[in-house]
């Protein structure tokens, strides 16, 4: 079947493709045996009426839609192959004519492959924050871990405060009617923790256990529930008790109650330091590979087709789909909810979309360039599947069967070690500064590092509560 490329641009191709009459006819043919049954014409018995008498009781369009599922995969094969083509995106199709007599004319677009022309990728200079840990983190750390092991004691000797853990009872009234989810027994409730609606809790501070009481508030205008919105209402509260939370003396004991490896508070502080040394160092570390990244595709120049990014983004709206439906969620709810309209999300999806490609590929690139540095030995391999299985606290054997079950794996694990060691060589003669970069705007980078190749491969309750 005669097909032209028209155009090459932006990393797009063109084709027009001509599926001649006689041609196109094997695919209308093929759409007939396949809804015979679905066709009754007088004088024939149901899915027996021939492809003339249905194409002329029920007109030949009946039948374009699965014709062009038989006649489109064909013709986008053969132009493929006619014009050398290796497509790195979904084919779109723009059929322009169809019919019987006409046959069927198509304009498909289909992406190449990017081309990268990589800038200097040695001695870029990249941002790394300073490691910097003071005595303010060691000493918040200190407290996070006395809070987990602080206990609760009740108070009988004042009224309540603000902090304090209190089990209440209470009822709402509306009109002195009784709403629905404004009611509880035995609630323990934090002061000041905003789980209520504002005047709540702060109507709670003064009074003491035992004591019972009328708080009368009015619901937010803008409350989730309708029927409680702006309206004004009446809570009928009992004060069960009072508990405070007690942390321990902040002693040698302590640090025992807390720590498998430590005796003393001295230790503790520095075992606590060291381990914020090293977070911080292994965040800094990923600010930096970033920063590489971000600089070495600031300075190439990556010819990209449109489509490729749009896959990306339909594989990704497909993902939150899929995600959505598991918890009984809808995507559309989402949208709604976060108040962006489909096109307005696929933007913003595209944006980021794009960054990462583009990264996978200026990576890519300099890793082909430096495949002889970054070559894996067996042995170098053999080690960093026993270093992975450790991590992942198998045997070797174990992670070997769950993981590298085929050549396919173990390509795709020798070419993750690759680029670990590339970003290592590149961290390695890139120059470390600690001026950070002026801010993206709406910069929304994903720090996963997955500088894989992209391309196509053919093989409700209202208890009071202030939810909104």
């Amino acid at each position: 079947m005669p097909s032209q490329k028209v155009s090459e641009e932006q990393g797009t191709v063109q084709l027009d493709v001509q599926v001649p009459p006689e041609e196109f006819k094997e695919s209308m043919l093929a759409s007939h045996r396949k809804n015979a049954r679905h066709f009754q014409v007088p004088g024939f018995r149901k899915g027996k009426a021939p492809y003339p008498v249905v194409v002329r009781h029920y007109g030949e369009e009946v039948l374009y839609d699965d014709a062009l599922e038989f006649a489109l995969p064909k013709a986008y094969e053969a132009a493929l192959e006619e014009h050398d083509i290796r497509p790195f995106s979904d084919p779109r199709f723009n059929v322009k004519e169809i019919g019987r007599e006409t046959g069927l004319t198509l304009e498909i677009r289909v992406a190449l492959k990017p081309e990268v022309q990589l800038g200097p990728y040695e001695g870029i200079e990249a941002y790394r924050p300073e490691v910097e840990v003071d005595e303010a983190a060691v000493d918040e750390k200190i407290q996070e871990a006395r809070e987990r092991v602080s206990r609760l004691v009740p108070v009988t000797d004042r009224p309540v405060e603000d902090g304090d853990q209190v089990t209440i009872d209470y009822k709402g009234f509306r009109e002195d009617v009784p709403f629905e989810g404004g009611e509880a027994e035995g609630y323990k409730l934090v002061i000041g923790s905003k789980s209520f609606i504002p005047g709540f809790e702060e109507g709670l501070i003064g009074r003491s256990p035992g004591q019972e009481f009328d708080l009368e508030l009015t619901f937010p205008e803008a409350y989730q529930a309708e029927e409680l919105a702006g309206q004004d209402v009446v809570f009928k509260v009992k004060i069960h008790d009072i508990l405070v939370k007690e942390l321990p003396p902040l002693d040698d004991e302590f640090v025992r109650d807390v720590s498998d490896t430590c005796d003393t508070l001295e230790e503790y502080r520095a075992e606590l330091r060291e381990e914020l040394v090293q977070e911080k160092t292994r965040q800094a570390e990923e600010v930096f590979e970033q920063s590489i990244i971000d600089r070495l595709v600031a300075g190439s120049e990556v010819l990209m087709s449109d489509l490729i990014v749009e896959d990306e983004v339909d594989q990704a709206i497909e993902r939150q789909h899929r995600q959505f439906s598991m918890y009984g969620l809808s995507f559309n709810d989402f949208l709604q909810y976060s108040g962006q309209t489909l096109d307005q999300y696929r933007a913003s999806q595209a944006k980021r979309a794009r960054k990462l490609i583009e990264s996978a590929w200026v990576v890519e690139t300099i890793r082909e360039k430096e495949k002889e540095r970054l070559e894996q030995t067996e042995e170098a391999l053999n080690e960093a599947i026993s270093q992975a299985a450790e991590e992942a606290g198998v045997s070797e054997e174990v992670f070997r069967q769950e993981h590298l079950k085929t050549d396919h794996d173990l390509e795709h694990f020798r070419h993750d070690q690759e680029n670990k060691k590339l970003l290592d060589w590149l961290k390695e003669v890139s120059v470390v500064t600690h001026v950070p970069p002026e801010p993206e705007e709406e910069d929304d980078h994903d720090h996963d590092h997955d500088h894989g190749h992209h391309h196509h491969d053919h093989d409700h309750d209202h208890h009071g509560h202030d939810h909104a």
